[in-house]
């Protein structure tokens, strides 16, 4: 049966909401950035000048590394660190945050921004020769598998919740589902598990989180999403 350990993390997005969108400049955030971590972002760079109808969530801003690992997206009205999986090989989770952390909390503090919202989102993946079974296995009542949800080519499940993690309220969401995997230009099907925990939108203009308040809010919401995969996908005994 699917449990956590079967699941490889693919893509880490850490992302902040800034929606003092006058205070942006493209310019500037693209010398802040690759004044301190060009070594990071030694890739391509994209420099977008969009008319002013564009929405202002569109990257102006797109930097990447090489080979593909590290991602920044800057736009006027939020910031999207992005870590994707590019080979098959063992990233520690800590230091995944922590770079994504580290950036953020730069870009911060040189662009002086105001940050009013806070979101993580982890995908995860798992080879599988017929997904849809392994879902249907882990969360229906063993009478659905073998009649309605028998050879079912594909399914998801998706839940939502509102909980607080200390001084953050916050969506809690989980997706489950079939999908196609692309690994090394190898297509595969399998099983994706999307996490998604981030702070309300209803908070966005009142809520200000300092530095300090960013880095901690990462920890506790990967250490949420890391205590829900285990619930949601425990290891048989």
């Amino acid at each position: 049966m699917l449990s956590a350990t079967d699941l490889n993390k693919a893509i880490a997005q850490l992302v902040i909401f800034t929606p003092d969108a006058s205070a942006f400049s493209a310019s500037q955030a693209l010398a802040l950035i690759l004044g301190k971590y060009s070594h990071l972002y030694d890739g391509s760079v994209q420099a977008l000048p969009l008319p002013e109808e564009i929405p202002q969530e569109v990257p102006r801003v797109i930097l990447q590394s090489k080979d593909g690992t590290h991602r920044l997206d800057l736009s006027p009205l939020r910031v999207t660190s992005y870590w994707m999986r590019s080979v098959e090989t063992l990233v520690e989770p800590e230091d995944i945050l922590s770079t994504s952390v580290e950036v953020l909390e730069h870009y911060v503090e040189g662009m002086e921004a105001q940050v009013g919202r806070l979101a993580l989102v982890l995908t995860w993946i798992c080879k599988a020769e017929n997904p849809a079974k392994l879902i249907v296995e882990r969360f229906c009542k063993p009478e659905l598998q073998t009649t309605i949800f028998n050879e079912s080519e594909n399914f998801e499940i998706h839940n939502h919740k509102h909980v607080n993690l200390k001084d953050f309220s916050v969506n809690s969401w989980i997706r489950c589902k079939t999908g196609l995997l692309i690994m090394n230009n190898v297509e595969s099907k399998g099983v994706i598990v999307e996490q998604d925990v981030n702070t309300l939108i209803e908070e966005i203009q009142q809520r200000r989180f300092t530095s300090e308040e960013i880095k901690t809010y990462f920890q506790i919401a990967a250490a949420e999403a890391e205590a829900n995969l285990q619930v949601y996908f425990p290891k048989e005994i």
